[in-house]
């Protein structure tokens, strides 16, 4: 699988490896809208093992095998409640 990064997956100051991280332990994703005909998802997941700190990552995902990484920063309050799906009150 390929990872493609845009200019704008760094305007936020993000290390990519963080980011590569918070994809591979997303502890919430979910579909958002994107360009027509392409799969994007959001992914929410930690810096690192050891931080407390989320990140938001955004990404479309192209076929055969490639995904587009074109939005990082830390977590806001819009993608927040994919932390806690799943869980009962």
């Amino acid at each position: 699988m390929g990872v493609e990064w845009r200019d704008s997956a760094d305007k936020h100051g993000v290390p990519r490896e963080e980011a590569r991280f918070a994809i591979l332990h997303a502890e919430g994703s979910g579909e958002v809208d994107g360009r027509p005909g392409q799969e994007t998802f959001v992914y929410v997941g930690r810096r690192h093992e050891q931080s407390l700190e989320y990140l938001e990552v955004i990404a479309a995902h192209l076929p055969p095998r490639t995904i587009v990484v074109f939005h990082v920063m830390v977590l806001t309050d819009k993608y927040r409640y994919l932390l806690y799906e799943g869980e009962s009150s």
